[in-house]
């Protein structure tokens, strides 16, 4: 006889013989798993002995029927119509969409991995069109995988790192508006990044460090060696921390802080020309322009294409 569940309303079958005629006895739904009672519909042969009635819920199977004789324990199977085919194909699409979906994820972080390493390569150039260039990689990043705090927080600092720089040609250079305009819409936009980072995770060392530097940028040294120290404690010997707190040292006018950071950071990764950059702004304004000039001069050797360091060194004294 066929039977319909009380809650999903699925179809089953079930064997001659499980009950008495009349009876009511319990059936579990295979479908979803509710436990109902029904009454056994009259048979042809006789009934059997009252005694039998099965004390458990009878489970749903999706085995077939057997080609003869009574089971041994109650079963019921799920019919198998236009409506259950239909059910079980939408099944296997709805599985089908979902591994895609699993395949498609877990390709996220394997391509944020490869544009946040290519943006951090770039990053060590420090020429202008190089930090352009990891600012679109890191923006790519954070678009393919919304709220990841790395990725974001490096996009902030690709922007502030390009903010300092003008910053500082700015307060150099006879004419100065156009850095001073790009410097603040720089700041503008890597600060709101560093925010962005911080909320996607307060306690990632690439947002602790990109807000420490959004802090110094903007002259709040305080905050900005606090942070700084955080990420110096979440991630030791990180060369980009050890840039922020001389950032923020320089901030607060601390200038032996600054080289000292500046110079654990050129020990830390020896490629990090911005360093050297810093440290030669350092020594023109300490009155040393033959040693600024020995810093530019290697910069430019490293990389021929480095803006700032040409044209501090075009400012320096004969």
């Amino acid at each position: 006889m066929l039977i319909e569940c009380s809650r999903c309303h699925a179809v089953f079958s079930l064997q001659d013989g499980i009950a008495t005629a009349g009876a009511r006895f319990k059936v579990q739904c295979g479908r979803c798993l509710e436990v109902f009672e029904t009454v056994a519909a009259p048979r042809a042969h006789p009934p059997a002995p009252p005694d039998a009635a099965p004390a458990e819920p009878a489970l749903a199977t999706a085995a077939p029927l057997p080609a003869a004789g009574p089971p041994s324990t109650p079963r019921l199977e799920l019919w198998r119509g236009p409506l259950m085919q239909s059910r079980v194909l939408v099944a296997v699409i709805a599985l089908a969409i979902a591994a895609g979906v699993v395949v498609y994820r877990r390709g996220f972080p394997r391509e944020v991995e490869e544009n946040v390493r290519q943006g951090r390569e770039k990053m060590l150039l420090d020429d202008e069109k190089s930090l352009e260039e990891a600012t679109k990689l890191f923006t790519e990043a954070v678009r393919i995988a919304p709220g990841n705090a790395v990725a974001e927080a490096e996009r902030a600092f690709a922007l502030l790192l390009q903010a300092s720089a003008h910053k500082d040609l700015a307060s150099r250079v006879p004419r100065r508006d156009e850095e001073n305009r790009a410097a603040t819409r720089l700041l503008q936009q890597g600060a709101a990044a560093a925010r962005q980072a911080i909320e996607d995770d307060q306690n990632a060392p690439a947002a602790l460090r990109a807000i420490a530097l959004a802090e110094a940028i903007a002259g709040t040294p305080e905050p900005a060696a606090a942070h700084a120290e955080q990420a110096e404690r979440a991630a030791p010997g990180d060369p980009w921390t050890l840039y922020a707190k001389a950032a923020a040292a320089t901030a607060g006018g601390a200038r032996g802080r600054a080289v000292q950071a500046l110079s654990a950071a050129r020990q830390a990764e020896p490629r990090l020309l911005r360093a050297d950059v810093d440290l030669a702004g350092i020594a023109v304004d300490g009155g040393d322009p033959a040693g600024a000039r020995e810093l530019l001069q290697g910069v430019l050797r490293k990389n021929p294409q480095h803006e700032r360091a040409r044209r501090m060194l075009s400012l320096l004294p004969p």
